[in-house]
């Protein structure tokens, strides 16, 4: 009876999210800078690490130099692998579709406790990585190369948070190795690692996981050593991707957005969640709880423009988002057990706020403040179970299915016409001609760099060097209209 049950509540639907995660990750398709690692010939290291430096006039314009070693060379491969034949894009498929996997699984152990079962705890982190918003879909998880940054250092901070979080310590050797490991991609998710490893070298001076503690410490500040030492940062050799203080108010209300207002799925969450608990403890929730109610329906407004259309950065947006995040304060001090989560909302802060200074940012660069918003759902949430709330799986789960059914729908669409017309321009191509039109994706809102300007199948098509073939892009609706 108890194996029975637990396959139900916890192995069952952890292993048909694999499916379906799987099969997504097999709907994904190159594009951006996947098609320009499958042109470039890597004849050094230096190559393969993308620190060669830009070749302005080149046929292909190189990637400036940075410190993303580790997540410079898993884009790579990711990139070149889709096009090995056969056994390629099914291996890709499969190893993006597992990180997302791993990252649900890795969250929902942070909600796994007392009450919340194995399958409970998976539900909801299920539809929280689901429902994440759109941007995100278009920039990070269906990306290659923006789900190896932004991800993966992501899914390797929560396994430091299970490793410290279990009975027995963790290895020294393997905490620093995974803590180095995590700072070779993106700079934020470095700050963060760094920050992270002298709070923990603290927190654990005097416990038997002392040893793992330095260990983390020692190799997150080497790994920011590696990466911050690189030349790109002190050349000022990429000019699009710059510090600027003058940018810091307009990217304020762009932060803010992102990172409070498109999420609605988990900030509706946390703020039933926060008002429960304030109620559950004798607190003053009453106004906060009237406040929220128009504030989650602008919210919901403006999270619908997002999923519909372009997102809107404005004033309307950064007001909602800080108003939501003050009442999320007022109410989080009155809650009682809340270290952990205080914790995660410093996090998030410290991986946002350097996103005021720099250059370009887009969605992708929330995807790591949006795990961190996630964790603090499901934290909330752990917290609240144990204090009488009703499960919200019968809730969650088919809220996961509907959003993983259209999510297939979308990247089905997708790919079918991604490859229907890279076959079609390369039966153009070879037969000599010198100008093409193709249509956009049906859903270009969903995939990166689907615009009307777009370059990279350049890359891929060509008669003999990049760009001696010119393309016409023209949306969906107009190349398909009668």
């Amino acid at each position: 009876m108890r194996s029975s049950h637990t396959l139900r509540g916890g192995r069952l639907p952890a292993a048909l999210a694999l499916i379906g995660l799987a099969l997504l990750g097999l709907l994904f398709v190159p594009e951006c800078d996947d098609c320009y690692f499958v042109y470039w010939s890597f004849d050094s290291l230096r190559d393969w690490l993308l620190t060669r430096p830009s070749t302005a006039g080149a046929e292909i314009v190189g990637v400036p130099e940075n410190g993303r070693y580790l997540g410079n060379l898993l884009g790579v491969l990711q990139g070149k692998l889709y096009f090995v034949p056969v056994v390629g894009p099914i291996l890709r498929g499969l190893l993006m579709g597992g990180a997302l996997w791993a990252l649900v699984c890795l969250l929902a152990r942070r909600a796994r406790r007392g009450p919340v079962g194995r399958g409970e705890a998976f539900s909801i982190a299920l539809a929280l990585v689901l429902l994440a918003p759109r941007g995100i879909w278009q920039e990070a998880f269906s990306w290659g190369a923006g789900l190896v940054n932004y991800l993966l250092p992501m899914v390797i901070l929560l396994v430091l948070l299970e490793l410290f979080a279990r009975r027995r310590p963790p290895s020294a050797l393997l905490a620093g190795a995974l803590a180095f490991c995590g700072c070779l991609f993106m700079e934020t998710t470095t700050i963060l690692l760094a920050a992270g490893g002298c709070l923990c070298a603290l927190l654990f001076r005097h416990s038997d996981r002392r040893r793992a503690a330095m260990g983390v410490w020692l190799g997150s500040w080497l790994g920011a050593l590696v990466m911050f030492t690189a030349s790109g940062y002190r050349s000022g050799t990429n000019a699009d991707r710059r510090m600027d203080v003058s940018l810091a108010l307009e990217h304020l209300r762009q932060i803010v957005t992102e990172a409070v207002v498109f999420p609605a799925a988990a900030t509706l969450l946390i703020s039933v969640l926060l008002v429960w608990l304030v109620w559950k403890g004798g607190g003053r929730w009453k106004i906060p709880a009237l406040v929220l109610v128009p504030l989650h329906l602008l919210q919901l407004w403006r999270a619908a423009e997002n999923w519909l259309g372009e997102p809107r950065y404005d004033d309307f947006s950064l007001c909602v988002g800080l108003a939501l995040a003050a009442v999320w304060c007022l109410l989080l001090a009155q809650t009682r057990g809340t270290a952990p989560v205080w914790g995660a909302v410093l996090a998030l802060g410290l991986l946002c706020g350097p996103l005021l200074f720099v250059t370009p940012i887009g969605p992708r660069n929330f995807l790591p403040p949006y795990v961190l918003l996630s964790l603090i759902a499901l934290l909330l949430y752990r917290e609240a179970r144990e204090q009488g709330l009703p499960g919200l799986t019968r809730l969650a789960a088919p809220l996961s299915a509907l959003a993983l059914a259209g999510l297939v729908w979308v990247y089905s669409c997708n790919c079918l016409v991604y490859h229907q017309r890279l076959s079609y321009a390369r039966e153009q191509a070879a037969a000599g001609a010198e100008s093409i039109t193709l249509p956009l994706l049906p859903y270009d809102r969903w995939a990166i760099n689907e615009t009307v300007w777009k370059g990279d199948i350049s890359y891929l098509v060509y008669r003999e060097v990049p760009w001696d073939v010119a393309f016409t892009f023209v949306p969906w609706a107009e190349y398909t209209a009668p």
